[in-house]
């Protein structure tokens, strides 16, 4: 694959990482340096400055002697990153109905109808309904304009992404949209309690695992 000379790195980092987050490189799958630099025709170098930067989004590990992966989700980082999604999601969902303005309201208004109107017209295409969600909370987290906030949701919106598929498989897309109805129109009317206390049952995981994660059970005694 050609790449063109400009920031060959990030070049790099997006194509591996659309390849990891569609499952075109399923996760456990070792990943060569040396067969990547020769199939995107690319440093050894470049490819491994990308595959750093997908460690630090917790996509890929590196391991001594056993060189690259990409990274396994276990019943133990699903349970980590549900308690994360809680705890970011809720906060941004209170920060934002705190300082709600016009502007904002009409700006989540606006992508929320996109995002109805998807599930309406595609509920099959689970994949667009997953990244609509993500990106809902995303613009609410967006919102707030807390630089900290937004820099440590971005860190992990990868895994986050991740865990929304993962969770997502028994469910009903169609109905994705409208679990999120109440949570946009308490931020609207700025009602900050409710905001957040509804963004943390938005969390909503309806899979047999995720059921359990809600009950604070031991993810390591899952079945």
């Amino acid at each position: 694959m050609m790449f063109s000379k400009q920031s060959l790195e990030e070049q790099a980092v997006e194509y591996l990482r659309e390849k990891i987050l569609s499952g075109s490189y399923p996760t456990g799958e070792k990943l060569v340096e040396s067969n990547l630099a020769k199939d995107l025709e690319l440093s050894r170098t470049t490819i491994r400055m990308a595959l750093n930067t997908l460690a630090n989004e917790g996509l890929v590990i590196q391991k001594p002697y056993a060189g690259w992966r990409v990274a396994s989700f276990t019943e133990h980082d699903l349970w980590e990153i549900y308690h994360l999604r809680v705890a970011l999601e809720s906060q941004a969902a209170e920060m934002l109905a705190e300082q709600i303005t016009e502007e904002k309201s009409s700006q989540l208004k606006s992508f929320f109808e996109k995002y109805t109107h998807l599930c309406k017209t595609q509920p099959d295409n689970l994949e667009e309904i997953c990244m609509h969600d993500l990106k809902l909370h995303q613009l609410i987290v967006s919102l707030t304009g807390s630089q900290r906030l937004i820099r440590i949701y971005n860190s992990v919106l990868n895994q986050l992404l991740i865990f929304i598929r993962m969770t997502h498989l028994d469910f009903d897309a169609k109905e994705s949209a409208n679990t999120h109805i109440e949570l946009i129109k308490a931020i609207c009317e700025g009602n900050t309690h409710l905001a957040g206390k509804l963004a943390k049952e938005n969390v909503t995981i309806f899979t047999g695992l995720g059921k359990k994660l809600r009950l604070n059970m031991d993810p390591c005694g899952l079945d």
